[in-house]
């Protein structure tokens, strides 16, 4: 008889988007020591062009998301339009992601979330960079990376057991994981301009 052991879902989305979240970092390079302000405002106009309809889909306010968590507070969209219009560029006229991965399931949300809520835990980091090497705070462009400030960790926790509780009941944890590695894949071909 063989005993299939069931990881936590948490553990195996850390596990199994390893290779994704890795090739997403070397594609954004946001933590070399030779950024500069206009790469930033690139990638910064790029996260907006696939924020803005990602979050349209699974932030609407309805379905499992909406239910587990406050998902307006989770919206980065704004943010990014406040610190793209620090740095002088408009977003009415940044192109928007049309390949995108299926969001249409709860699991598939979850996964996508997965991925945003982690961007934002790992802004932290990047939002220190860019502030020792630009100068660009959160009041001058950085709002993005910045996340939700001091409450960035008591976010993360939440999303954490809104997951949590979501998959202990649930036999869709293959497709919360399949849907967390589509979304690191659709932002990166999105930030290669594929």
């Amino acid at each position: 008889m063989t005993v299939t052991l069931q990881l936590p879902l948490l553990s195996r989305l850390r596990t199994e988007t390893r290779d994704q979240h890795d090739a997403i970092e070397q594609t954004l390079r946001l933590m070399d020591d030779d950024l500069t302000a206009e790469a930033y405002r690139r990638r910064l106009a790029q996260f907006y062009g696939f924020y803005k309809p990602v979050e349209a889909r699974i932030l609407d306010g309805r379905g499992a998301l909406a239910a587990a968590l406050a998902v307006q507070e989770r919206r980065k969209t704004p943010l990014l339009e406040a610190d793209l219009k620090a740095l002088g560029q408009a977003t009415a006229c940044l192109p928007l992601c049309t390949k995108l991965p299926p969001l249409v399931s709860a699991a598939e949300c979850f996964g996508c979330l997965y991925v945003l809520e982690g961007a934002t835990l790992g802004g932290v980091i990047i939002s220190r960079h860019v502030g020792r090497k630009l100068a660009i705070s959160p009041a001058s462009g950085g709002k993005f990376f910045d996340g939700y400030g001091e409450h960035t960790g008591a976010m993360w926790q939440q999303f954490r057991t809104a997951i949590a509780t979501f998959s202990s009941g649930s036999d869709e944890q293959d497709k919360v994981v399949a849907s967390a590695r589509a979304t690191f894949e659709a932002l990166q071909h999105w930030c290669e301009g594929k």
